[in-house]
């Protein structure tokens, strides 16, 4: 039987070869014309992609996938649910609203926004030119439906 730290290391050693060989074929002839300086640039990325792996607990069951290993970028998180009536709607930070409008990944259809220290009407003002209409306050907070 394996020792399972032995298993790890033999785990990295096949994952390391799998990647190399991955990236000197996705860069085709182009490799072959300077061999050596993109084996240096290679062996950082594996370097920096094995600085983010996160070993798990069971060292047995390794996963196909090396990605599964990677603890996943923060992303801005929904503040808090509230409850307005028999509707639970989301409460966002008004910088994580425009940071997630900006990439094109915000899907809410209604939903609160925590203005902080923002002029109110500024943030309304920007808040609506991503084609949202604002329709009240609950507390604090400024309420949006999308308009789309």
């Amino acid at each position: 039987m394996v020792p399972p730290e032995e298993n790890w290391t033999n785990y990295l050693r096949s994952k390391r070869e799998q990647f190399l060989t991955n990236r000197k074929s996705n860069l085709g002839l182009d490799y072959l014309h300077d061999s050596k300086s993109w084996d240096v640039i290679f062996e950082q990325e594996w370097n920096v992609l094995q600085g983010k792996l996160t070993p798990p607990e069971d060292l047995e069951n390794l996963p196909e996938n090396i990605e599964e290993l990677i603890d996943p970028l923060p992303t801005p998180e929904i503040i808090e649910k509230i409850k307005i009536g028999d509707t639970v709607i989301n409460l966002y930070y008004f910088e994580d609203f425009v940071m997630l409008s900006n990439q094109g990944i915000f899907r809410e259809q209604r939903f609160l926004i925590d203005k902080g220290r923002k002029w109110e009407k500024k943030a309304i003002d920007s808040v609506t030119q991503y084609g949202y209409q604002h329709i009240g306050y609950y507390e604090d907070y400024l309420e949006f439906v999308s308009v789309i």
